[in-house]
């Protein structure tokens, strides 16, 4: 229980004056899950206990929706609404040598979005087509804005960062300075759609940058101390360091957003959980698409840790979003989502 009632505050306080409380924040589904079970299991046994584990679920109810929800809007239509989609994609598996942009495009195309933010974006062959060319010449999405990460390459241009598509005309655009943060950026487009100006964000917030060899450590936890040492040690650090970083670059993102003076959709991957400061604090004053029209496990991370919702689309109290949805694309570890958003 006492891990439940931590996790709760860690929307709340900045992991630079406690991290170790965002840390609660990010294993919340986990807390949830046994205090819902021991809740079950003292209900079973008669026992009185149960009611504490009832009280501690009660005063967190709010946190409960944020993962799970139901009664979602939709909407048959299209007309006055952007079909938003955000997804990470991981270089497209180029890493892990299965490229997947040709399958990518087939379904951008089929699924015909007005705005598109990629995060990860990565184009393989310097001298084959330019994967911004194919994605415009095959979705109409005319415009872009393409913004490299601070990793230069080896040879040739960069090739490595984030992207907003749009079908309509860009006509002002930047970044957030993430000083340091070397793959991790956030970008802005301003649109023009139903004679309002409208601001997208795509967002990729500080990465825990575990390596293959963090998750190799994990599955011989427990075999011996000098190894359950150093996981300990070595993902603590990384995790630290994400957890300030994220804090960081939220306050960035939300004062960005405070000022510009236009109404704003913010797409992308927090690499955090709702139940975390960097979510809270760029959230505000602004509407969870998955918790206004999604339905039923809000996960869109797909790797050694499933089921975490780190991938998000917000919009401003004056929009209205309908038919959100999460979908496992390809070979990437994150799902890519997808709302229409009603600009009101």
């Amino acid at each position: 229980m006492a891990g439940l009632l931590l996790s709760y505050l860690a929307p709340y306080i900045s992991p630079t004056i406690l991290w170790q409380v965002a840390f609660f924040g990010l294993l919340h589904p986990v807390f949830l899950i046994f205090n819902i079970l021991f809740l079950i299991y003292w209900l079973v046994r008669q026992k009185l206990r149960f009611i504490f584990n009832l009280v501690v679920l009660v005063l967190g109810i709010g946190s409960i929706n944020k993962i799970f929800t139901f009664g979602s809007e939709t909407s048959p239509n299209r007309e006055g609404k952007l079909k938003i989609i955000s997804y990470n994609a991981k270089v497209f598996g180029a890493y892990d040598d299965d490229y997947f942009f040709d399958e990518f495009l087939k379904k951008i195309t089929e699924e015909n979005p007005d705005v598109l933010c990629i995060q990860e974006y990565f184009r393989l062959d310097l001298k084959g087509p330019d994967p911004i060319n194919e994605i415009k010449k095959s979705t109409g999405l005319k415009y872009h804005y393409f913004r490299h990460t601070r990793i230069k390459p080896r040879e040739g241009k960069p090739r490595y960062g984030g992207i907003i598509f749009s079908k309509n005309k860009i006509i002002n655009y930047g970044e957030i300075d993430f000083a340091g943060a070397g793959s991790n950026l956030c970008l802005f487009a301003d649109i023009k759609f139903n004679n309002k100006i409208i601001r997208i964000y795509s967002i990729h917030l500080q990465s825990i940058k575990f390596a293959g060899t963090d998750y190799q450590l994990l599955n011989v936890l427990g075999e011996n101390y000098d190894s359950a040492k150093l996981i300990s040690k070595n993902m603590f650090t990384k995790l630290k360091t994400a957890f300030i970083k994220r804090g960081e670059q939220a306050n960035l993102v939300k004062e960005s957003i405070r000022s510009c003076g236009i109404p704003a959709i913010l797409c992308g991957d927090f690499n955090d959980t709702p139940q975390s400061y960097a979510y809270h604090t760029i959230s505000e004053n602004m509407i969870d698409c998955f918790m206004e029209s999604g339905n039923g496990l809000g996960g869109t991370f797909v790797g050694p840790l499933p089921s975490l919702r780190i991938d998000y689309i917000l919009h401003d109290t004056s929009m209205v979003s309908y038919n959100y949805n999460a979908e496992k694309a390809f070979s990437s570890d994150h799902k890519m989502i997808e709302a229409l958003v009603e600009v009101k």
